[in-house]
């Protein structure tokens, strides 16, 4: 498999720490420019937070220099020239936004005003912050009587309205910057800690904590290490939209006449001095209210961008290119040359060997005589890429097979290679930054890369259904499965919801769920991983399909439940006819349940053939490679052959053959062309140079 989250996400981050670029980045084989991809550069490529960034600096920096720059301009007062008009620089730049009714400069109060309003935000957001973060990840870890009563204090708070305690509160109290800031941050404390405590809640049973503990690791120790950066981004867009908050209460207790007095001045000041002039001087007031306003949107983005980027789940996804349809470029180099997608014969065909990759560019063709039963599902040279920050990253290149109805044909290979994404693009399941860039997938001759939203929706369970191999993650946890498993009839076949549900039920003890009537209101979570995977089967096959897609089905299950997985998967295809594509890399799985087998490698296809015939003779080097390394009873008393290294990194495939670096059979030839899925018998094809010597040995 290559997981999108996962590898994908390691090789792009390398790209950001400063890794080589992708292949087709350099010229003639030589390896790609070294890209330092820093946070400013990272900001630079997003412009709606660039522009936020450049926004809050030039507040930053007004409210810092501001005054030592003005000096007195913004409490000066002239009453022989008041209310200025804006936009008018004969009095000098201070007037450029005219002036109020006391003939001070609209433009040197607002650079005053910055310096106010940002000494009372920041330090409000700061401090609550800080003391709602740590006070709620200690009782979220902890749990128990440091919960409960974290909780509880936070519920007394938050039932005082922020602006009606501080109100209250600067009532009784003299009005000041200090008091404002006090009271804001108290008020704001439990937003921080509730957050906090239910990320560290649901953290603490994660099992990388349950590790820790068994190294001895203290309590604040595990928080500091592994709950605090999981749970700092979140924190991270809180505080900012905060931020947001609290200017916004800052000029609201001002404008109330009980904030920030004369003779400071802040933004929601001087909203409410100039409220009663709109109509004669409305400059007064809608400067610094435009001036709150772009701060706050500015702050707004800039968390956005701040959450993916600060996200070890999602940092990866900053500087992506937008997504667009973009002609692919020309290959001009002999490496580019090397990554161009190749069209494999899909398993089940044979085609004559064509010219080396070196020698033309034309696409191989597929055969001219079709078998004798047409290919329910179809995919033929499907090549998807990923778009990092360092170009288009090819991770499944021409990849062709065909299987039919009541058949099972096996995607084999090791992780990594490329199967899951290749059934992912089939099923139009692909992250937004992968796309599909080249191929077909027909679906009884309908082509499915080629649909629209609406006709994928239509065909989504009739025609092509998938089973996911996290059960648990598949399942939305607060639906009953009944009603999950009922979702399909409703949608596809306009059922009532009793119908649905009785088909749902009916679907249960198809699969084997015992007691399914009254268990169709349980919950994914009060079921055994075995019958979980045996609810999302049920719910994949629903609609009858055509075609399902398997993707490692039996992952972490026991050899028990695997075998009654594979058993009712077996007995689904026989009774509708339906083609089932097995995606795993368990040898024994395919050997026992599949027909027909293609190999994959390097997100390619390596090898194809039936099952007994490829397993009994390898015509490619992967293939055998593969076999030798199950322990069997020969082995027994003796050292267990594997291959040597894994699969290439996507972004430094090898030029000529991909698996050259670990192949016992490699020459000078695999080092400059790349072999071609060429014919090796009947019903066989392998892309290897020396496939037909493997085959007639």
């Amino acid at each position: 498999m290559l997981p999108k989250d996962d590898v994908l996400r390691r090789d792009v981050e390398k790209d950001v720490k400063g890794g080589e670029s992708g292949p087709g980045s350099g010229t003639d084989g030589a390896k790609g420019a070294v890209v330092r991809a820093k946070w400013p550069a990272l900001l630079l490529q997003d412009r709606f937070a660039f522009a936020a960034a450049l926004v809050l600096l030039l507040v930053a920096l007004c409210a810092v220099l501001g005054p030592l720059l003005i000096g007195d301009l913004a409490t000066r007062q002239n009453l022989r020239d008041p209310s200025r008009p804006p936009f008018s620089l004969d009095d000098g730049w201070a007037y450029v936004l005219g002036s109020d009714s006391l003939g001070r400069p609209v433009a040197a109060r607002l650079i005053t005003a910055a310096g106010t309003t940002l000494s009372v935000a920041v330090p409000a957001v700061l401090v609550s912050l800080v003391v709602g973060s740590v006070w709620g990840m200690w009782a979220g870890y902890h749990g128990g009587w440091r919960e409960n009563v974290s909780l509880r204090i936070a519920d007394v708070i938050l039932s005082f309205p922020s602006l009606l305690l501080a109100v209250v509160v600067l009532y009784v109290f003299s009005p000041s910057a200090a008091n404002i800031v006090l009271v804001l941050a108290v008020a704001r404390i439990p937003v921080y800690l509730r957050t906090a405590r239910a990320e560290a809640a649901e953290l603490r049973s994660r099992l990388f904590i349950d590790a820790a503990r068994t190294f001895g690791t203290s309590g604040w120790s595990t928080i500091r290490r592994h709950v605090a950066p999981t749970v700092l981004p979140t924190l991270l867009t809180v505080a900012a939209l905060d931020f947001c908050f609290v200017m916004l209460t800052e000029s609201s207790l001002s404008f109330l006449g009980i904030g920030i007095q004369p003779p400071d001045v802040s933004w929601g000041l001087m909203v409410a001095q100039g409220r009663q002039e709109l109509q004669s001087a409305w400059w007064i007031a809608l400067f610094p209210g435009l001036a709150i306003v772009i701060t706050t949107v500015s702050a707004t983005v800039l968390a956005a961008w701040a959450r993916l980027s600060t996200d070890p789940g999602q940092r990866w996804r900053r500087g992506l290119r937008r997504r667009g349809r973009r002609p692919q470029p020309t290959p001009t180099t002999a490496q580019e040359a090397e990554v161009e997608p190749t069209r494999a014969v899909p398993a089940g065909r044979t085609a004559e060997p064509g010219p080396a990759a070196s020698e033309t560019r034309a696409e191989p063709t597929l055969a001219e005589a079709p078998p004798t039963t047409p290919d329910t599902l179809a995919v033929d040279g499907l090549s998807v890429s990923v778009r990092t920050p360092a170009g288009s990253l090819p991770v499944v290149r021409g990849v062709s097979f065909g299987v039919r109805s009541g058949e099972t044909l096996a995607l084999l290979g090791e992780s990594g290679c490329g199967k899951s994404m290749t059934a992912h693009a089939v099923a139009g399941l692909l992250d937004p930054a992968a796309e599909v860039v080249g191929g077909q997938a027909r679906l009884e001759g309908e082509d499915l890369l080629a649909l629209g939203a609406r006709a994928r929706r239509r065909l989504a369970g009739p025609g092509l259904a998938i089973v996911f191999q996290d059960a648990l993650s598949a399942l939305n946890p607060v639906h009953t499965v009944g009603a999950q498993l009922a979702e399909p009839f409703r949608i596809h076949e306009r059922m009532s919801r009793r119908a649905a549900r009785a088909k749902a039920v009916e679907l249960m003890e198809r699969v084997g769920i015992p007691e399914a009537r009254s268990r169709a209101d349980a919950y994914p979570h009060q079921f055994s991983g075995g019958m979980r995977q045996r609810l999302l089967i049920a719910m994949a096959v629903a609609l009858r399909p055509k075609v399902l897609l398997a993707d490692e089905p039996t992952t972490a299950l026991d050899v028990t439940v695997q075998a009654q997985i594979m058993d009712l998967l077996r007995e689904l295809r026989s009774e509708q006819q339906m083609a089932l594509v097995l995606i795993t890399h368990d040898l024994g799985l395919v050997a026992e349940h599949a027909d027909r087998v293609a190999v994959m490698y390097a997100g390619t296809v390596v090898e194809t053939g039936p099952v007994a015939e490829v397993f009994g003779k390898p015509n490619h080097p992967y293939t055998r490679g593969l076999l030798d390394s199950v322990p069997a009873e020969q082995h027994k008393g003796s050292r267990l052959s594997s291959i040597p290294g894994g699969p290439p990194d996507p972004r430094s495939v090898p030029s000529g053959c991909a698996f050259r670096t670990r192949c016992p059979m490699a020459r000078d030839l695999c080092a400059t062309q790349r072999p071609q899925l060429a014919e090796t018998g009947t019903d066989r094809a392998a892309a290897c140079h020396f496939g037909k010597e493997l085959a007639d040995a």
